[in-house]
């Protein structure tokens, strides 16, 4: 089932089951789901940024360079989530690769046992860092201003 909450050209906001967006602009209405236990800010932005064109940052073509993805400790079926993106998907936009994204997953995404990694930061400092929810980062504002062609905002 689903609500009308508001709806506008090209973004129709509904509740489903679970948090999600499609990234980008979408053919027809693009839903934008902040179901039961999504009504925190952080997640929202997180949704609003997919829906304004931004990737995961784990997704990134370099990413491989920065963290390491543990394949055989996440839960089967999800795999999907951690699917590296191609260039013709989506452009870092000569923005550095980013542990503070609030785009990021966490250290224990998708895992499929209490305690498991599915996501290691080549640097130790962000492991309990990747995957935070508290505010965009400086990096995703930049990429969404170069992304918009914005003026860079301090």
């Amino acid at each position: 089932a689903s609500v009308l909450l508001k709806q506008s050209p090209g973004l129709l906001d509904t509740i489903l089951d679970g948090c999600w967006s499609s990234v980008g602009k979408q053919r027809g209405r693009q839903e934008l789901s902040i179901g039961t236990g999504c009504d925190d800010i952080a997640i929202v932005e997180h949704e609003l940024l997919h829906a304004l064109g931004i990737w995961h940052e784990q997704s990134r073509t370099d990413r491989d360079n920065y963290v390491t993805i543990q394949w055989l400790n996440i839960e089967e079926g999800k795999e999907y989530n951690f699917k590296k993106n191609t260039l013709q998907e989506s452009d870092s936009l000569n923005v550095p690769y980013d542990n503070l994204s609030l785009m990021h997953y966490s250290s224990k995404a998708f895992q499929k046992a209490p305690g498991l990694n599915t996501i290691i930061p080549k640097d130790p400092h962000f492991m309990d860092i990747i995957g935070q929810r508290l505010d965009i980062s400086e990096l995703d504002r930049v990429q969404l201003n170069r992304m918009y062609r914005c003026k860079d905002v301090t």
